[in-house]
């Protein structure tokens, strides 16, 4: 018997080459993070990702 582990859905935005990455881990996983990139902030509710994400420097 297998167990189902929940899920979970992280914000996070992405461009199209690092959700090309994304997709080569089929979708299991982030590849390693650049050391000029900041450090990755996940947000569990897609209203906060949307309001701290707009503007000049979001998606």
């Amino acid at each position: 018997m297998t167990s189902r582990q929940a899920t979970t859905t992280l914000w996070r935005p992405t461009g199209p080459a690092e959700l090309d990455l994304v997709r080569e881990l089929d979708w299991r996983g982030w590849p390693p993070r650049l050391p000029e990139q900041p450090i990755f902030y996940p947000v569990l509710n897609e209203g906060f990702f949307l309001s701290a994400n707009s503007g000049p420097s979001g998606v």
